[in-house]
Order: C-alpha cells, then structure tokens, then sequence
C-alpha cells in the first residue's frame, strides 16, 4: 500500500512538472496593436447606433425614404381633406335633396372613402416594400464591405452591438467602428 501512494505521488509530481513545462515555455505571441486594436482578436464589434448615424449610403437612402413618405402622408392628407369637405358640403345640402339624391351622393362618397382606404393600404404597402428594400441594400453593402475589410485582419466574428442587444460590456480595444465609418464611407 505504501509502495502504491509513493507510485502515485511521483505519477502526480511528473504532470505537474510536465504542466508546468508546456504552460512556461510555450512561446507567446503578442499582441500587435494597430490603431488601438488588437491585431490578433478573433472576435471583434462594431456599434450599430454609431455606424449608421455616420453611414454616408445609408443617410442618402434614409432621406431619400423620408421624401417619399412625405409625399405619400401629403397626399393621404390632401385626398382625406378633400373627402371631408365633399361630405361636410353634403350634409349642408342634404335636407333639401330628394331620398334619391342623397342615396346617390352618400353612396359616392362611400365609393370615394372606400378608394381613399384602397390608395392608403396600397401606399403603405408600398413603402414597405421600399423600407425592405432598403434594408436589404444597407445590409448587403454593409456585408461586402466587411468581407473585404476583413481580410486584411482575419476576425472570426464582426458583431453588430447596439443598445439592448444582450452585451452589456466589451472591451473598447476590440470595437472597430470608426475604421469601419470611416473605409465604408471612402468606398
């Protein structure tokens, strides 16, 4: 039995030394610092907040959107106006109608309520489609450039981080969004 315990104490006596051996003479590589960031991260973020309040592309597409909303709001207010007034015009003048003609009017301005619903839904449909759009265009762009970018430093992950997105703390040695503004919007 006391020949076992020393057996065992010198097997545990060799793998401490042999991990002390790999952990002290393992050569390390340091880390090269290029532009306040680590060169040899492998997981690196980018704001998302920042980028597009700074994205160049995406402010033009953004205002560009903003205009044809305008627009399609101006044109909803106009048209839901100018039916308010038809039908205020309507009940001014319906007591001295006959039965027949303030069927045919409210039955008009039904008609004309129903299109203005129809136009509405159609609009709204379509700039959804364009916010899609846009969104997709943003994203592709954003892509691109980032599969370019990142080859000159090989990252494993580029991760989008706003706020309320689940990380409550990274290292700002690691946050490359201001090279990212900046290459994006030179390109």
């Amino acid at each position: 039995m006391k020949n076992l315990s020393i057996a065992l104490n010198i097997i545990l006596l060799l793998a401490v030394g042999f991990l002390y051996y790999k952990v002290y003479t393992t050569p390390s590589t340091p880390s090269v610092v290029v532009q306040g960031k680590s060169k040899d991260a492998t997981v690196v973020y980018i704001n998302s907040d920042s980028l597009l309040e700074h994205y160049d592309f995406y402010l033009q597409l953004k205002t560009d959107f903003d205009k044809k909303r305008d627009s399609v709001d101006k044109l909803l207010q106009i048209k839901d106006r100018s039916l308010k007034a038809e039908a205020a015009q309507y009940q001014q003048k319906a007591a001295a109608m006959s039965d027949a003609e303030r069927q045919y009017t409210e039955e008009g301005l039904m008609q004309k309520q129903q299109s203005l619903v129809e136009l509405r839904d159609n609009l709204l449909e379509y700039l959804s489609k364009r916010e899609d759009e846009m969104s997709d265009t943003i994203h592709n762009h954003l892509t691109n450039y980032l599969k370019e970018y990142n080859k000159s430093f090989g990252y494993h992950f580029i991760l989008g981080v706003q706020k309320g997105s689940g990380v409550m703390l990274a290292n700002d040695s690691l946050n490359i969004t201001k090279q990212v503004i900046e290459g994006i919007n030179k390109k």
